[in-house]
């Protein structure tokens, strides 16, 4: 017999990024796609590997996208997303991922600059259906 009682669900608790590095990245970003980007993704089940939350933007729209493992999440990537002049914003240069951090070491291996930009905007196209133009030849830049 129910005895009316709400147990809540337990709240995750989400680890960071514990050997960071950052580098600039300048990737511009489309209004539509980073719409998508502030929506986030939640896995649908447990092939889904990744989680992926967004801050709430500042006044201007700025804000950070955390790419989680979703099994342990773990914090993986930080991706700044900085917001242009929506006045003066072109089609593909409505926001930009100013800045990647991402967990150095995985393993024992150290994660490259090009390898991290690639693997964000990989989720970003994969998960969240971002087209992200140019990104493979901005991923390599800086």
């Amino acid at each position: 017999m129910p005895t009316g009682r709400h147990i809540p669900a337990k709240t995750p608790t989400y680890h960071a990024i514990q050997v960071p590095a950052s580098a600039e990245w300048g990737l511009a970003v489309k209004r539509a796609d980073y719409e998508k980007l502030l929506e986030g993704f939640r896995p649908r089940d447990m092939d889904d590997k990744w989680l992926c939350i967004t801050d709430d933007p500042d006044a201007q729209g700025n804000t950070t996208v955390h790419w989680y493992r979703s099994w342990s999440n773990t914090e993986q990537f930080a991706v700044t997303v900085e917001v242009g002049n929506s006045t003066q914003a072109e089609g593909n240069e409505w926001a930009k991922l100013k800045k990647i951090t991402w967990e150095k070491v995985v393993g024992s291996l150290d994660v490259p600059v090009e390898e991290a930009k690639e693997s964000v905007a990989n989720l970003c196209r994969i998960f969240m259906g971002c087209e992200l133009e140019d990104a493979g030849s901005k991923a390599s830049a800086k």
